[in-house]
């Protein structure tokens, strides 16, 4: 009965034990677990509140620092696509300043939403253009309200490149303007896992603090049920009596435990509360401090009594005041004296009624310069709801104010020559008008264009071009009086108005004609270049206008007409405008509308001039331009060609005769009887002086298969006014490829000994200006036989050109010029003719000749003269 007893004690012993350590090792992880999660739940909270609370005043700031850099995106995204948004959020001026504006932080990705849910920009430009109008987050930002999410990324696309196992908090804020309008709505990711991890870390050690403590619990609260176990033991009987006081002191037990786990509960909270808001307390701090000290505008922070307190480096950069010297002081130092006593009453009532102000207003350096600002004055509360402080923001306009000067400058004045434009000039002739209507005073337009400036401009390049226009400009200026006008409308004409001449109409007439005459000699003197001297002359054309009724386009019309009146009188001279002009200059504009219609249409053709030896026999021809007009027939060249010159028509229409006279070049060189001739091809100054010249001839001769031999370039000597290397590196390079040079009109113009001894020359062509006089003028006769005597000295061969009778072929031979082109032989004929004409040349004692200008046009002599 004992033994049971006993047996049944040390169970009863066992199974209170085992109970015991099982319930209360339960209990101690439950509670540590328990405790650990609640702890993190309140930590993730307050870090969710704490990084909302960063992100609406980096929100605060990045609106009122780039939000205008912003805006023009979320206004234009209504309609807009996706990748023309994506195009221009991909700007890296945009990303720059964003990445710049977060620098220093731990937000690693922005979000800029329309009102209309369109993603009008993000650091991850993939997702622009992204409609995000049903995100919860988008809908409570665009109420007004601020919502934040904290996530777990596996990976996330930030500033600094992609990203794995990140924790991060977004954001949705609003953007608001002025009015506390919402007008946008920004989206902040920021970077949070250090915290989160962290507060894993401080997590586990307060499981484990208090898995530690209540484990000290349990061992000294086993010692006691051990030790009542003992006093069960040697008290058995006593048990009974024993049990309820050791249930309540159990349940005694429990409560103070249970206090006690609560008192440290409550004392691990305060401490992390504490630590949290000291350590946000030191961020907003910190971020105030940068944002201060590194925003681009100047910031000043007064107390309510208008003392400065602070300013930044901005402050200090824009002004020139250290921080030393204003603190202290009263804005007052900065003030310029522009603005009266109104202008500041009226800031201080809108601070007052409205708490803030902004505007432009002009202050003082501390080297006394005014300079213009734009200022946000803020007035800023205390708890009391009292104003405390003040908080002004201002930006330098010095600069764009400069700028807005220039552009104004730029839009009525010529930036070559720093001339009136046409828009001012237009301007001013009308105020001319209305003056001359008032007084009855007369006035003058005199429209000035340079001679041949468009040949200068390719021959001696735009720069040198530019300097004889800045040298005419200031010419010009010189010539005038200081109440008339000199202006520029374009390229290389000037135009010159004058008023207050006399009323008499006669008198007015011959006063603009004076200064016309002294324009005249004026631009006509050299123009020193570099390494070069220019020689010009100018035409000008003469409207005069008075207390009429006049209209300013047409007047100036009417100037221009008379100046290519005067062009085409001979140059170098004024002329008057009459009615007649205009209706020239009305034919002029028709023909050279007809001239790119032409071109469209392929309305030009090639005619080939013969040329023949001493024989008779023809050896080769000339190509030469000929326009069919589908109304007028067969237009004269002198009428069409200066045209194509002066509106570089001639550039395109070269390159196509000489594409065609290639292709001729292979015809021919199919046919046995024709295969030896050579045809020549006039080229222009300004088509030689184009860049791509040389390729588009080694380009149409390979394309069209032509022997280069059979080619030859007649070049003018307008072609050697400047850059001689240039043109012989141009002709050595297709010289190489065999084909040959003849100079055309020589004797007219610029050439020199010097160099036609550089030039890789073939032929010299003697003008027909000598050939027409050469049986009468003693001048002429000399200079062909110069040119003769000249070009054999060279080794050069030598042709006449317009050669029309027999004398003067005659004239020639005995000169030693043994090759001949003109009217004599062969007017110029369509492909077919000229073939003919070609092969009856080559049949010997061909009868019936005649001369081909005897002949119907289109006809040709049957054979050669002997």
């Amino acid at each position: 009965m004992e033994h049971a007893c006993i047996e049944s004690q040390g169970r009863s012993r066992f199974a209170l034990k085992r109970y015991y350590s099982l319930s209360s090792l339960l209990c101690t992880v439950l509670t540590a677990v328990v405790l650990g999660w609640s702890y993190q739940h309140l930590a993730l909270g307050d870090l969710k509140d704490l990084a909302e609370s960063r992100n609406v005043v980096l929100t605060r700031a990045f609106a009122n620092s780039l939000w205008r850099n912003f805006s023009l995106l979320v206004d234009d995204s209504a309609g807009a696509t996706a990748d023309s948004l994506r195009a221009r959020a991909q700007d890296t001026h945009l990303q720059e300043l964003v990445a710049q504006h977060m620098k220093g932080t731990d937000v690693v990705k922005v979000k800029v939403y329309a009102l209309n849910g369109v993603t009008v920009f993000s650091t991850d430009t993939r997702q622009t253009g992204e409609d995000k109008s049903g995100n919860p987050g988008f809908l409570a930002a665009r109420a007004g309200k601020v919502e934040s999410v904290l996530s777990h990324r596996d990976t996330m696309d930030t500033f600094e490149g992609t990203v794995t196992n990140i924790d991060v908090i977004s954001s949705y804020l609003p953007v608001r303007d002025e009015y506390e309008r919402v007008v946008g709505v920004i989206e902040i990711y920021s970077d949070v896992t250090t915290f989160v991890a962290h507060l894993e870390q401080t997590r586990l050690i307060v499981i484990g603090i208090v898995f530690g403590l209540l484990a000290l619990l349990y061992g000294w609260l086993y010692l006691l049920v051990t030790r009542a176990q003992g006093i069960i033991d040697r008290q058995s009987s006593e048990l009974e009596k024993s049990l309820q006081g050791v249930e309540l002191a159990n349940r005694e037990l429990d409560r103070r435990v249970q206090e006690r786990t609560q008192a440290l509960n409550e004392i691990n909270r305060n401490l992390h509360e504490e630590i949290n808001i000291r350590r946000a307390a030191e961020k907003q701090l910190k971020l105030a401090a940068e944002v201060f000290d590194n925003a681009m505008e100047g910031i000043m922070i007064t107390d309510a009594d208008e003392r400065i307190l602070a300013v930044n480096g901005a402050f200090t950069r824009v002004t020139g005041y250290s921080a030393d010297e204003i603190v202290g002081r009263t804005p007052s130092i900065l003030s310029s004296g522009r603005q009266d006593q109104a202008f500041y009453a009226t800031l201080w009532t809108a601070l007052q009624v409205e708490t803030r102000w902004q505007g432009e207003l002009w202050n003082r350096r501390r080297n006394g310069e005014i300079f213009p600002v734009w200022l946000s004055i803020t007035a800023v509360f205390d708890e009391q709801n009292t104003v405390s402080h003040y908080v002004a923001v201002f930006s330098d306009l010095t600069q764009r104010k400069a700028a807005e000067r220039r552009i104004d400058h730029l839009a009525f004045y010529d930036p070559l020559t720093d001339l009136p434009n046409r828009r001012l000039l237009l301007d001013r002739l009308q105020h001319a008008l209305i003056a001359s209507t008032r007084t009855g005073r007369g006035g003058a337009l005199l429209f000035i264009d340079l001679d041949n400036f468009k040949s200068l401009n390719d021959i001696v390049g735009r720069d040198q071009a530019d300097l004889v226009l800045q040298q005419v400009a200031q010419r010009l200026a010189g010539c005038v009086r200081a109440s008339d006008t000199v202006s520029r409308p374009g390229s290389d004409e000037f135009v010159v108005m004058l008023e207050d001449l006399s009323e008499d109409g006669q008198e007015a007439a011959r006063q603009a004609e004076s200064v016309g005459e002294k324009l005249l000699a004026t631009l006509s003197h050299v123009y020193p270049l570099a390494g070069y001297t220019h020689h010009s002359t100018v035409s000008i054309g003469i409207a005069l206008f008075s207390d009429r009724q006049e209209v300013v386009d047409e007047l100036i019309q009417r100037a221009e007409s008379a100046m290519h009146h005067a062009k085409r009188a001979g140059r170098d001279t004024l002329c008057f405008f009459n009615p007649t002009m205009q209706a020239v200059a009305t034919a002029r504009a028709a023909l050279e509308a007809s001239l790119h219609e032409a071109v469209q249409k392929e309305q030009f053709l090639l005619h080939f001039q013969a040329q023949v030896d001493s024989s008779g026999r023809v050896i080769g021809a000339e190509a030469l331009l000929r326009w069919q007009h589908p109304e007028r027939g067969l237009v004269s060249p002198t009428e069409f060609i200066p045209l194509l010159e002066e509106n570089r028509l001639i550039l395109p229409i070269g390159q196509w005769v000489l594409e065609s006279a290639c292709d001729r070049l292979a015809a021919w060189a199919t046919r046995p009887e024709l295969s030896g001739l050579t045809l020549a091809v006039n080229v222009s100054a300004r088509q030689f002086h184009d860049d791509a010249f040389v390729d588009h001839v080694l380009a149409a001769l390979a394309r069209s298969g032509a022997r280069p031999q059979r080619l030859k370039l007649e070049l003018t000597e307008s072609l050697l006014v400047n850059d001689v290397q240039e043109i012989i590196t141009k002709m050595a390079i297709i010289k190489a490829k065999g084909v040959d040079f003849s100079l055309d009109d020589f004797g007219t113009g610029y050439s020199s000994l010097s160099y036609l001894k550089r030039l890789p020359l073939d032929q010299l062509k003697i003008d027909q200006s000598f050939i027409r006089n050469i049986l009468t003028d003693p001048n002429d006769a000399a200079i062909s036989k110069m040119v003769v005597v000249l070009a054999e000295s060279l080794g050069l061969a030598v042709i006449a050109e317009g050669v029309e009778t027999e004398a003067q072929r005659d004239f020639l031979a005995g000169q030693g010029c043994h090759v001949y082109q003109g009217y004599l032989f062969s007017r110029p004929l369509p492909a077919e003719g000229f073939e003919e004409f070609a092969l009856r040349s080559f049949i010997p004692n061909y009868s019936d000749h005649r001369p081909a200008k005897d002949l119907p046009p289109g006809t040709v002599n049957s054979r050669p003269p002997a």
